[in-house]
């Protein structure tokens, strides 16, 4: 039987391998000039040739398969099956999935030490106005006014609770002075201050020659 790949050149008659694209002796090529030396043989050829390749692409195709498939064994050991003990049923075997449960304590979130504020600058103001003072001349005798304080940073009421807090007269006889309160006594001046956490602030204190 001939060879599939074995061509007889149209050209200069003589045969040459089919693989080629030219006959290798004229230079003519195959798919023009030459053509099959037996076409029976090569009808038988071509038909042997795609019966192997059939058979070979359906084991290719079964392997694909087969390798595809999942693995018994692996399945049970993924699912947590375990073979029944002799003597047990079914049901009495079941899946039996062992749950740990963490009781360790779980540690308490420690309390946040409160913020301390630094005081920075202390101002004394006068409650009727609200504004600052530095310098104040009361209008008699015996008159009182209320003094009070800000601070920088600014503070409220729950923080002054822990500030040691000190307002006092530089001279008693002209005026005295309680919590701020700032009472006239005798004319003259003085100074009023008023000391927050070590932070000094100072207004002068003016009293009148004058009775109410």
């Amino acid at each position: 039987m001939s060879v599939i790949s074995e061509v007889k050149c149209g050209r200069c008659d003589r045969k040459y391998s089919g693989f080629r694209s030219r006959c290798p002796y004229c230079g003519a090529r195959r798919s023009k000039r030459g053509k099959h030396a037996d076409e029976a043989d090569n009808a038988k050829a071509k038909l042997v040739i795609g019966i192997v390749l059939l058979v070979v692409l359906i084991g290719a195709v079964m392997v694909l398969i087969i390798t595809s498939l999942p693995n018994p064994d692996e399945t049970d050991e993924q699912a947590g099956v375990s073979d029944p003990s002799p003597g047990m049923t079914d049901s009495e075997a079941g899946n039996t999935t062992l749950v740990t449960e963490d009781t360790s304590p779980s540690p308490s979130p420690s309390p946040s030490p409160s913020a301390v504020i630094e005081v920075a600058a202390v101002f004394i103001f006068w409650t009727n106005d609200g504004y600052d003072r530095t310098d104040v001349t009361m209008d008699y005798i015996g008159q009182t006014f209320v003094f009070d304080f800000r601070t920088v940073p600014e503070t409220d009421d729950a923080d002054r609770e822990d500030m040691e807090v000190v307002w006092e007269s530089s001279d008693e006889e002209i005026f005295m002075v309680v919590d701020g309160s700032v009472t006239a006594i005798s004319p003259g001046s003085a100074t009023l201050s008023c000391t927050v956490d070590g932070v000094e602030a100072t207004c002068v204190i003016r009293v009148p020659n004058k009775t109410a």
